[in-house]
């Protein structure tokens, strides 16, 4: 018998995110699994793990740098494959859906067709995003210290306005309803991820998509862990002196693109402190979880999980946000400015053109060989 989620056989799905919900690992498990997918009646439409430039070109979201017309090139072929006649289940994910305004998201369902179209929204505490959008925040040439972060997003009349896409993607009732209003919420499933079960995401998708039980939970999930406060610290301060030298937002985009691998790949020391959501910040972004699941309940959406975490996460025992840290030690600095050398060493070599090749003006060195050698040998010959 199947499961109350399980979409029709022939449904197209849309994962939407948002970001921070486990969307990393989820697609690393369908990017692994596409053989068993497709053995299963069902095809991962992102052609690598995940193909965020389409996502990016229909929402209006692209970066610095982003090639506008291979990214529309993606969405178009993503539109091909979701509007092609197939008895197949059909799944594409990117977070950055979450960015999309009604106007957009009409445009999405108007291209790809309403009928059999799904959509899965994940979720996870407010809490538990804050610091990992703040830290992403600083990541995209970010100047904000957490404190001042979390005042903009969470007070009622801010000083300071939010990151303009915070709200957009995070309040988890607003982003159902839109999408809701466009395919229907019979056909809008939430997720809430469990943060006491890792295998909750993947097993929650395998009931979605009609899979056999650890088609994706088999997976070795793909996870980005979060930064420490050194970490944070460091890369803002670096942004503050990297603006105050004039350059600019596309230099940042491509060199981060190369140095978020040395980031990421650092394991930090046991006792290096982590960020830290104070009190007043948990208390209100579980207040604001609590009037998101009641509205959620009455939406008519399927949802899969507990409601309820949206607004449980535990008090820290913090008052105010901790400082950042003031100094670093001289091996974290080495490997901060090591990394440094090897990112701008690989932007380098992506930039350079590739050697041309030897005209018959500038004969290579094997044909210069080659002709003296005939020359010696008619020379001998005579």
């Amino acid at each position: 018998m199947s499961s109350p989620a399980e979409v029709p056989s022939s449904a197209r799905v849309l994962h939407i995110g948002p970001h921070k919900t486990g969307t990393t690992a989820l697609q690393s498990a369908l990017h692994q699994a596409r053989k068993d997918l497709a053995a299963q009646g069902v095809r991962y439409l992102s052609p690598t793990r995940h193909d965020a430039a389409a996502a990016r070109w229909i929402t209006g979201r692209l970066v610095a740098g982003m090639d506008r017309d291979a990214a529309r090139g993606r969405w178009e072929a993503l539109v091909g494959e979701m509007t092609r006649t197939s008895g197949d289940r059909r799944i594409y994910s990117s977070e950055f859906l979450s960015d999309a305004k009604d106007a957009q998201i009409a445009q999405v369902v108007d291209q790809l067709g309403a009928e059999d179209l799904w959509v899965v929204v994940t979720l996870r505490p407010l809490a538990k995003i804050l610091p990992s959008q703040y830290q992403q925040g600083i990541q995209r040439l970010g100047l904000r210290k957490y404190d001042d972060f979390l005042h903009s997003v969470l007070d009622e009349a801010p000083a300071v306005a939010p990151p303009p896409q915070f709200w957009v993607r995070h309040a988890h009732d607003e982003l159902t309803r839109r999408w809701a209003a466009h395919v229907g919420p019979e056909r809008v499933i939430v997720v809430v991820l469990d943060a006491a079960d890792h295998q909750f995401l993947p097993h929650a998708f395998e009931e979605i998509l009609g899979l056999r039980p650890e088609t994706l939970a088999s997976r070795e999930a793909k996870e980005n862990r979060s930064l420490t406060a050194a970490e944070v610290e460091v890369l803002r301060q670096f942004n503050a002196q990297f603006k105050a030298l004039g350059l600019g937002p596309d230099l940042y985009a491509r060199f981060l693109a190369h140095f978020r691998d040395h980031l990421k790949a650092r394991t930090p020391a046991s006792g290096e402190a982590r960020m830290i959501t104070p009190d007043w910040a948990v208390a209100r972004a579980n207040e604001i979880g609590r009037s998101a699941a009641e509205r959620l309940r009455a939406s008519g959406v399927t949802v899969l999980g507990d409601l309820d975490s949206l607004s449980s996460v535990a008090l820290p025992g913090v008052a105010e946000t901790p400082e950042a840290p003031a100094s670093v030690d001289t091996e974290f600095a080495g490997w901060f400015a090591a990394g440094l050398a090897a990112s701008a060493q690989q932007l380098l070599a992506a930039q350079a053109p590739p050697p041309a090749p030897p005209s018959e003006a500038e004969p290579g060195l094997r044909d210069v060989a080659r002709r003296g050698m005939r020359r010696l040998r008619g020379g001998r010959e005579r």
